[in-house]
């Protein structure tokens, strides 16, 4: 039967103790040639970055699409830099349903922080005004590179240096810029309180003047119901 089937898989997956488990699609952001694919572990509450059997990024025109669960069999990607801890290589994997009400879910099932853009990364976030925050080994680097953020305050789309950016307009003119870097079309405003993943790109120098490589902080996506 079915259900004697998927038992017997189980207790292999046990045995060979391949971690497995059933993953929502959170977030799916734009890389060169590729698509970053974020997830949740239901489970566990664990971030993970999708991978593909290479330690690849997934293609840009990936299965994976937000708001799925997929049942995932990986392995940790050898050799993680921090603050990128989330890596895993996928070995096997099975779409099962779509999570309706995702916002309301996520809120639910998932570690958030709120406040001002202080109360995420571990406050190690470095913002200059009007300018991407980014993290240096120097400030010290934060233990994830990715998680669910509730502003206090409302987020508005701009471009700026040719690029999209949502600003974070906070106290005393302070102006925290966020690179939008997700699938889901534009809109103007965010508005405060709504659920939004943040996360942080790869370490490297925009230019040769800066003196050590950094970890932009960038949007992904938002969420409503």
């Amino acid at each position: 039967s079915f259900f004697g089937n998927r038992k017997i898989e189980q207790r292999l997956r046990t045995k060979t103790n391949q971690p497995v488990m059933e993953v929502l699609i959170v977030a799916k952001t734009h890389m060169k040639n590729a698509a970053c694919v974020g997830a949740l572990e239901i489970s566990t509450r664990k971030n993970i970055r999708l991978l593909n059997d290479g330690g690849d990024n997934q293609p840009p025109n990936t299965d994976f699409q937000v708001g799925q669960i997929w049942d995932i069999e990986y392995t940790v990607r050898g050799n993680l830099i921090p603050p990128h801890n989330e890596d895993v290589i996928i070995s096997k994997k099975k779409y099962l349903r779509t999570q309706n009400n995702l916002n309301t879910f996520l809120k639910n099932n998932a570690n958030v922080w709120s406040g001002d853009p202080t109360s995420i990364f571990e406050n190690k976030v470095h913002f200059g005004i009007g300018k991407s925050g980014y993290v240096t080994n120097q400030v010290g680097v934060p233990s994830q590179s990715v998680g669910f953020w509730l502003p206090d305050k409302d987020l508005e789309f701009t471009i700026l240096d040719d690029q999209k950016h949502f600003f974070y307009f906070g106290e005393y003119n302070d102006l925290c810029a966020f690179p939008y870097v997700g699938y889901a079309p534009i809109i103007d405003k965010i508005k405060m309180e709504t659920l939004i993943r943040v996360s942080l790109a790869r370490w490297w120098k925009p230019n040769p003047t800066i003196p050590e490589t950094r970890c932009y902080c960038q949007l992904s996506g938002w969420y409503s119901d």
